[in-house]
């Protein structure tokens, strides 16, 4: 339930003038959030706040970025081996110089080191399927715990790396 609200929040209030966004998540948490404690929902709101004040993923939520964008179509492993790709990436921004994709998380964060394979996987291939449409700009790919909040980038090596273990997996 936290983890769909702090979703929900970070959806909808970066189409709100910035000076608008606490007292609509405050509303929202009021509504929607009403089984949680007060406290909880004022730290919920204050780390959702934080997330869209970070400079450093601004333009995930500045303008022209989207939320909840479908993503699928078919990439090419290291190998050459093609694969599928379907799944829904929780924010995508697009600069001047580079395309930012993220991928939200609830819960405590993770050390770098200890970062769920998975996770990483999942934005290697979300990079993958998305690179293509933006020819000549890098792809970087985030983790955004909203407990903390902690925002991670994932190193361009570490995902091709991922790619790699994915080309490297017996097929079954």
């Amino acid at each position: 339930a936290v983890g769909r609200l702090a979703h929900r929040l970070l959806q909808a209030l970066p189409d709100l003038p910035a000076a608008e966004r606490a007292a609509a998540a405050t509303r929202h948490m009021a509504v929607h959030g009403a089984k949680l404690e007060p406290d909880h929902q004022a730290t919920l709101v204050r780390n959702v706040l934080a997330v869209l004040d970070d400079p450093e993923i601004q333009p995930l939520f500045g303008p022209g970025s989207r939320a909840e964008v479908g993503v699928a179509g078919r990439a090419t492993l290291p190998d050459g081996r093609p694969i599928e790709i379907a799944g829904q990436i929780d924010r995508i921004g697009v600069t001047e110089d580079a395309v930012l994709i993220a991928d939200f998380k609830t819960g405590r964060p993770h050390a770098a080191d200890t970062i769920p394979q998975s996770f990483v996987a999942q934005l290697a291939l979300y990079r993958a399927a998305v690179a293509p449409l933006y020819p000549g700009k890098p792809v970087r790919a985030y983790l955004v715990w909203t407990a903390g909040p902690t925002v991670m980038e994932i190193p361009g090596r570490r995902l091709d790396a991922a790619l790699a273990e994915l080309t490297a997996a017996p097929d079954d």
